[in-house]
């Protein structure tokens, strides 16, 4: 009689354990779409107003050229819409951006390798049949080179780059590698003067930075990697205004290299990186749940967006069946997680004044 009642409850608790897995996985399509079957890397998404998306990635070999497509059918399938290229400059870590006024934005750096590095913005008037030069956010000439940019809205309308920067290590301190950062209040046609929104003195390298801004109240989470020092782990930083940041923050677990978050329309947060793993948090970036899934066994340099209501869709370089070149696009169903209702009935849970993570209970600032 013991042993039955211990082999039932067993039974129970691997059936519980089974459910709780179950609910935390996400179902990934099993074939990937094709973006690009070529030489390439670094692919970026953008949902336009239609609700049509943009894809953008460096294409090789040298010099490197930034390539555009759009799909009209939920990334299912993609037609080549422009090229951005310049004349004796490589090309590459692009990042698409929807400005306040509906125009959508391009971010990459522009190289001379060893001679010249400039971080550049281009805009599009025909949602990305053509990009025109709008401006040059940073640049450097032969001191150290500057890096994978990405762009964010800020809580008073105004626009953020965020890019890595080697332009200090020859400063008293030194930084190996910092996280700059330069905000625009005209649009992205100028830049203010540099911030230095993550650094460390010494051998640590930050870099790989992207932006989220929480939907329950004002308050903003920078990701980003943290090489060197430690083995290029996920951490997250917190800030009210965009302009002042937390120290480097607490790591982000199942991240390696380039961690990409996304905020769902539910409120959850994604986020994946190199590691191939794809973990939610249902509390702003407080705590974090491994879905136990993968879209890819193949590839790097992630992209993350939401494609429909239980939908999310990562784009990876190299991430072929087989680890073929390329650009291709996995879709995963959300809908099996069981956090929605923890997502949407939480209590502010982010960066208050102290710029930490809040815990529930304890009001963020408004």
């Amino acid at each position: 009689m013991l042993k039955s009642s211990i082999r039932r409850i067993a039974t129970l608790f691997l059936c519980l354990s089974g459910l709780a897995i179950a609910q935390n996985q996400i179902a990934w399509t099993s074939n990937p779409v094709v973006l690009d079957d070529g030489p390439s890397s670094w692919p970026t998404l953008l949902q336009l107003a239609d609700g049509s998306w943009l894809a953008a990635y460096a294409v090789f070999p040298n010099p490197t050229y930034i390539r555009v497509k759009r799909s009209f059918d939920s990334m299912r399938t993609w037609q080549q819409v422009s090229e951005i290229h310049e004349d004796g400059r490589d090309l590459d870590n692009p990042r698409l951006f929807m400005r306040a006024d509906g125009v959508p934005l391009i971010t990459f750096r522009s190289v001379i390798t060893g001679q010249s590095y400039e971080i550049e913005v281009y805009q599009t008037a025909d949602n990305g049949s053509l990009f025109q030069f709008l401006s040059q956010v940073d640049w450097d000439e032969h001191l150290g080179g500057l890096y994978e940019p990405s762009l964010a809205t800020l809580p008073d309308g105004s626009i953020a780059a965020f890019y890595t920067s080697e332009k200090h290590q020859h400063e008293h301190p030194s930084y190996s590698q910092i996280i700059s950062e330069r905000i625009s209040a005209d649009g992205g046609l100028t830049w203010g003067p540099e911030i230095f929104a993550i650094s460390q003195p010494g051998t640590a390298r930050p870099g790989e930075p992207n932006m989220i801004t929480f939907q329950d109240c004002p308050q903003l989470a920078l990701f980003y990697e943290m090489c060197a020092t430690e083995n290029c782990l996920g951490h997250v930083s917190y800030s009210t205004d965009g302009r002042s940041w937390s120290p480097i923050g607490p790591p982000i677990p199942s991240t390696f290299q380039d961690v990409q978050a996304l905020q769902t329309t539910n409120g959850l947060i994604f986020a994946t990186s190199n590691s191939y793993d794809v973990i939610v948090s249902p509390d702003d970036a407080t705590s974090w749940i491994d879905t136990n899934s993968h879209p890819f066994s193949h590839g790097e340099w992630p992209a993350i967006a939401q494609t429909g209501p239980t939908e999310i869709a990562v784009a990876l370089s190299g991430a072929g069946p087989q680890g073929q070149i390329g650009q291709y696009i996995q879709f995963g169903d959300i809908s099996n997680l069981g956090l929605d209702h923890v997502a949407t009935s939480r209590a502010c849970s982010q960066a208050g004044p102290d710029l930490q993570p809040c815990k529930p209970g304890r009001p963020c600032a408004q």
